[in-house]
């Protein structure tokens, strides 16, 4: 079981004098235009044929993708750079894939405050002779001297980085391809003739390990991520239902070792190492991550996302009929019925907005309100129905619940029930105490070990309630053994696609398999995702790396929050749903935005919010024009602090795909095709 972990606020870094922003503006001369690739050609983003079905989530995580990528120097000295003084100097590179899958290198020169470009090597096109479409090329720095490259199919590549002169040159020195779980394939409707499925690349990290010999190995762990469609009904009764889609996300956590040959020369592709792949887990969720970071202890990740994730091993419920039989056997919960004959019966269904929980259970036909006595507390409920069921052929389990934790408080003054006695439908209004929390469940996590999934639309939720009172009011339409029938509850046909507001749920997700994976959780504390840190890769304390942190929104400031794990940490026994042990994962605030939150709402062609790792900057960037500077001093409260607007557009139509910082203040804008990239210098403006 999942702990819960707590996001709590520093007061003492609220600044309650701050007033606004003073506009500013960067000067040109600290702007520069540079060429990206061969002949300048730049990098294209491939577009998808209008054909194309993508869900609303696959979309977003296209858009949201950043086309040019960190390299672990970014920030810090170059390898073996030196000036022939013997100074380390802080050169920063940044890598991008152009449509010809040529990995570019963009290379900073802080004393001459130049940006060079060079085109390193070219990785193998993958072959497609289907309708897919790809993810996505990707580049991730997982050691000073290694990248992992995704073709955006099933390859990856690790590319050797060596610094010779004044510029970095690269070789391909192993290989591994990925393969999903076919196992996935049959609880789901996909065909999968052919096992190909295209997966993209969200986090890796390459960690020195000790053989059986004493031998020194590189395991390169690696996050990887494909869809497939889940099938679904509508709530219509058969003959009439219909079938839908829906998107399933699935992460792996894969795990490959390749022996460091010290000292070897770069390699051609033909040479290169073909490494075994090993799946250490796969979890599933309908969303992809906002965040994912692997841990420098080795022992596990971060995911970020504003939904939970399941390990695959936990079978998917049946997607077609489901029934809810008030006389089905019961679940016994640490004592306490729930009525529940198994993962396919639910006993209740329920929906939630941003102030209140309602959950309907279905009870006999010409039920009466003195058969019931429900009683609501700050932290629980009492549910009690009596029936007289002398007469009856059946006996029905009703629901009995005798101070059944809540998910979170509630306010039990504001909380009602009532009863619709014609069909049987009992309905409890439950009033939170925290308003904006988003409960994953109605009981608490610590007794209800087998939750019912929440029916996320509540015009389907009205459906589903609609088709519960048919059902229970005519039993001449009830399911196999009497039972009354009711339509999936567990899957949504309809998708949020507001961006505003999206609660963040953090996960710490342990390097292990097996169903216990999911070891702590922040779900249920109401912050709001804005965006994270740059990538530094600084040292922190022992560990090669820090993660980056991340902003969340708080009233209308950014909260900057740092992310730690302390190593060998295992979540301890739990006497309560609150208690936590923060060394598995642990939230420290360590800055603010003011009103940051409320600024890039009003924000709306925004495509990424980022941060300067140490806390100066905060930057809003839109998909074709402006670029927002939000100044930060460390360690005062002011009444005014400054914004910088930049166009990177120069009155010309303009796609921005990238955006990292490369030096101290000096941030590389990437723009679609010719338009190449843009160098800012905002420590001079």
């Amino acid at each position: 079981m999942a702990i819960r972990v707590p996001i709590r606020q520093d007061r003492s870094l609220f600044n309650a004098k701050f007033e606004g922003y003073k506009l500013s503006f960067l000067e040109e001369s600290l702007q520069h235009f540079v060429s990206v690739g061969q002949s300048g050609q730049g990098v294209t983003v491939p577009k998808l044929p209008s054909a194309t079905k993508l869900s609303y989530r696959e979309v977003q995580h296209r858009v949201r993708h950043n086309h040019l990528h960190p390299g672990w120097n970014a920030l810090k000295e170059a390898n073996g750079d030196r000036s022939a003084s013997g100074n380390a100097r802080r050169d920063g590179v940044l890598f991008a894939i152009d449509e010809d899958y040529m990995l570019i290198a963009l290379q900073y020169d802080k004393p001459t405050k130049r940006l060079r470009s060079k085109t390193l090597l070219q990785i193998p096109a993958p072959v497609v002779t289907l309708n897919f479409h790809l993810e996505f090329p990707s580049v991730k720095p997982v050691s000073p001297d290694y990248l992992l490259v995704s073709d955006g199919a099933t390859s990856f590549y690790l590319v050797r980085l060596m610094f010779t002169g004044q510029e970095y040159e690269a070789s391909i020195v192993a290989a591994t391809d990925f393969k999903p779980d076919t196992s996935l394939h049959s609880q789901v409707d996909t065909p999968q003739e052919n096992s190909f499925v295209p997966c993209g690349l969200l986090e890796a990290k390459a960690f020195t390990i000790n053989g059986p010999e004493n031998e020194q190995f590189l395991e390169i762990k690696f996050l990887v991520h494909y869809t497939l469609k889940e099938t679904f009904f509508s709530s219509e009764p058969s003959p009439h239902r219909k079938s839908d889609k829906k998107t399933l996300f699935i992460v792996n956590l894969c795990s490959t070792l390749w022996k460091n040959p010290q000292g070897s020369s770069g390699m051609d592709m033909d040479e290169a190492e073909t490494l075994p792949l090993r799946v250490v887990h796969s979890i599933r969720g309908t969303e992809l991550p906002f965040y994912c970071a692997l841990d420098p202890s080795n022992e596990g990740y971060v995911l970020g996302s504003n939904t939970s994730y399941k390990p695959t091993q936990d079978p998917i419920p049946d997607q077609t009929t489901r029934y809810m039989e008030p006389g089905s056997s019961a679940m016994e919960v640490d004592g306490t019925l729930i009525d529940a004959a198994g993962p396919s019966e639910p006993p209740y269904i329920w929906t939630q907005t941003d102030s209140d929980v309602t959950v309907c259970f279905a009870l006999p036909k010409g039920t009466t309100k003195h058969a019931i006595q429900c009683k609501f507390s700050r932290q629980g409920l009492q549910l009690q129905v009596s029936l007289n069921q002398a007469s009856s052929e059946t006996l029905v389990r009703t629901p009995q619940l005798d101070n059944m934790p809540l998910f979170d408080l509630i306010q039990p003054d504001d909380s009602f029930w009532t009863l619709e006695a014609s069909t049987g439908v009992l309905t409890l209004s439950i009033e939170k105490q925290h308003s904006k929390t988003r409960w994953t469940q109605v009981f608490a996590e610590g007794v209800d070990t087998d939750p019912v999934e929440e029916t996320l639309d509540p015009s389907v939720f009205a459906e589903y309630k609609a088709s519960l009172e048919k059902y229970t009011t005519d039993q001449a339409n009830a399911g196999p053994q009497g039972s009354s029938l009711l339509p999936s509850i567990a899957q949504d046909a309809q998708e949020d696609i507001d961006e505003e507001g999206e609660e963040i749920k953090f996960s710490w997700v342990q390097s292990t398999s097996g169903p216990d994976i999911i070891r702590a959780t922040t779900i249920g504390t109401g912050h709001d995702w804005i965006g994270q840190s740059f990538s530094t890769f600084e040292p922190q304390g022992d560990s090669p790396y820090r993660i980056p942190a991340v902003c969340l929104k708080h009233d209308v400031d950014g909260l900057v929050y740092s992310i730690q794990h302390t190593a060998g940490a295992v979540p301890g026994p739990a006497s309560s749903v609150q208690q936590a042990n923060e060394g598995v994962m642990k939230f420290v605030h360590t800055g603010t935005f003011d009103a940051l939150a409320f600024v890039q709402a009003s924000k709306r062609e925004k495509r990424w919010v980022m941060h300067d790792p140490h806390g100066r900057f905060s930057a809003i960037v839109e998909a074709s024009r402006n670029i927002y500077i939000y100044w930060h001093t460390h360690g005062e409260k002011l009444k005014q602090e400054r914004q910088t607007v930049i166009d990177v557009s120069k009155g010309q139509p303009v796609d921005i795909i990238g955006c990292q910082l490369i030096a101290d203040g000096v941030l590389v804008v990437l723009m679609d095709g010719r338009h190449g990239a843009l160098v800012l210098e905002l420590n001079h403006s």
